[in-house]
C-alpha cells in the first residue's frame, strides 16, 4: 500500500493546535492588565507605581508573550474565516497575504513600543 502525500494541502490541526494554545495563553494573561486598570481606578495603585510595575523586565517579558498571543490568535481566526467563506483563489490569497502582513506590522510596533522606546 502506497502512503498519500498530502502536498499543498493539509488538515488544519496544527493551526487548530495554534488556535487553542493561544486561546489559553490569551486566557492567562488578559485579566492582568484588567486587574492594574481596577487596581489604578479603585486607588491602589497610582500612576508612578504603574509606570514603575509596567517598566520591570517580567511585565515587558509577559506583555511580549500576550502580544504575541493575540497576533497569533487573530491571524489564524481571520484566515480560518477568509478561508471558509471566500471562495475564489484571485481573492482569498491577497486577502490572507495583506492580513499577514498587516498583523506582522503590527505586532512588530507594538513589540517596539515596549522594548524599545518603553523606557
Amino acid at each position: 500500500m502506497r502512503r498519500r502525500e498530502a502536498g499543498a494541502a493539509h488538515n488544519g490541526l496544527d493551526e487548530w493546535y495554534w488556535q487553542r494554545l493561544s486561546a489559553v495563553v490569551l486566557l492567562v494573561l488578559l485579566p492582568l492588565p484588567f486587574a492594574l486598570l481596577v487596581g489604578v481606578y479603585c486607588g491602589r495603585l497610582d500612576q508612578l507605581g504603574l509606570l514603575d510595575l509596567l517598566d520591570s523586565f517580567t511585565s515587558r517579558l509577559l506583555h511580549t508573550a500576550l502580544i504575541l498571543a493575540v497576533i497569533a490568535h487573530a491571524y489564524l481566526g481571520l484566515k480560518m474565516i477568509i478561508e471558509d467563506y471566500v471562495h475564489t483563489a484571485g481573492l482569498r490569497v491577497p486577502l490572507i497575504g495583506s492580513m499577514l502582513v498587516l498583523t506582522g506590522i503590527s505586532g512588530l510596533w507594538w513589540l517596539a513600543i515596549i522594548w524599545a522606546w518603553g523606557g
